[in-house]
């Protein structure tokens, strides 16, 4: 069993040894480990970017940390609400207005935003849509699919990078205690968009005690303590040059941007590609 740190990081030099790694991850959880829970992915087009959510990276770009308190956060979803459902259709009929979630927030006896939550799964579902939709979101995003983590960072490889890299992080039953930051995750399953179903999706969530509400936290800082007693973050960096050999093989198995996605954009990107990236030009 490996011994608990922040990251390892290892340099992946090709696909088989991507593969190799993965065949080790899954071999630590067993009936001789049962301690530890199957590993949930990401993937990063950078190997330099830090773990941070879309409502991180807006509240540092408009220098505006009150984003980062639930409450406020809350307010601007359900203003959003509104003019989502009488646009698209949808209906969120379990997501309480801002006063009502503050009221039963208030009486919440445990303190704890995970079991809170827990007992609002309208309130996750309606949060799940909207990070699929590009809202500012302080869910980060992983996968059950380690496949599924390589085409994210292989598909969207920043300009000027070296490697990707796909987290792997191995989380241990036994969790921290620590009440303030707190970390935890959810899914898979709930009533939301369907790119949470083909995507395999899992979220994370950070948080701290500020007062009377809660503060979303840096996974950065969160994650040195959130593994448990034999969980481990693990970083799998890939050298850039490998990308046309992995996506040609995550497109063998059907895993391109329009299976992910589904939408009109994405399958003409994933015909382009076939096209113009995986093909020659000799017709």
């Amino acid at each position: 069993m490996a011994t608990q740190s922040l990251t390892t990081t290892s340099f992946v030099r090709d696909w088989a040894e991507f593969e190799e790694k993965l065949q080790w991850l899954h071999s630590q959880v067993s009936s001789d480990h049962p301690v530890l829970e199957e590993p949930i992915f990401r993937g990063q087009g950078n190997a330099e970017w830090k773990l941070t959510t879309t409502l991180e990276r807006f509240a540092d770009t408009e220098r505006n940390r009150t984003a980062l308190s639930l409450r406020a956060y809350y307010r601007k979803i359900t203003a959003a609400k509104r003019l989502l459902e009488g646009l698209t259709g949808k209906q969120w009929a379990d997501v309480p207005d801002p006063l009502e979630f503050e009221d039963r927030l208030q009486q919440d006896p445990f303190r704890w935003l995970d079991l809170f939550l827990n007992k609002q799964p309208g309130i996750y579902e309606y949060l799940v849509y909207l990070r699929h939709h590009d809202f500012p979101s302080p869910l980060l995003d992983w996968t059950a699919s380690p496949y599924v983590a390589a085409f994210f960072a292989f598909n969207a490889v920043e300009p000027g990078a070296d490697h990707v890299c796909v987290y792997a992080f191995l989380r241990s039953r036994q969790r921290s205690v620590s009440g303030d930051p707190h970390f935890f995750t959810v899914g898979p399953y709930m009533c939301t968009d369907k790119r949470h179903y083909v995507q395999q999706c899992r979220y994370s969530m950070c948080v701290g005690r500020d007062g009377d509400d809660y503060c979303f936290r840096s996974h950065e800082d969160v994650l040195v303590n959130a593994n448990g007693t034999q969980g481990q973050l693990f970083k799998l960096r890939m050298p850039v040059v490998e990308r046309r050999t992995v996506l040609r093989k995550l497109e063998l198995m059907n895993i391109n941007e329009y299976s992910l996605f589904g939408s009109e954009d994405a399958l003409v990107r994933t015909i382009s590609q076939r096209e113009c990236y995986f093909s020659d030009w000799q017709l």
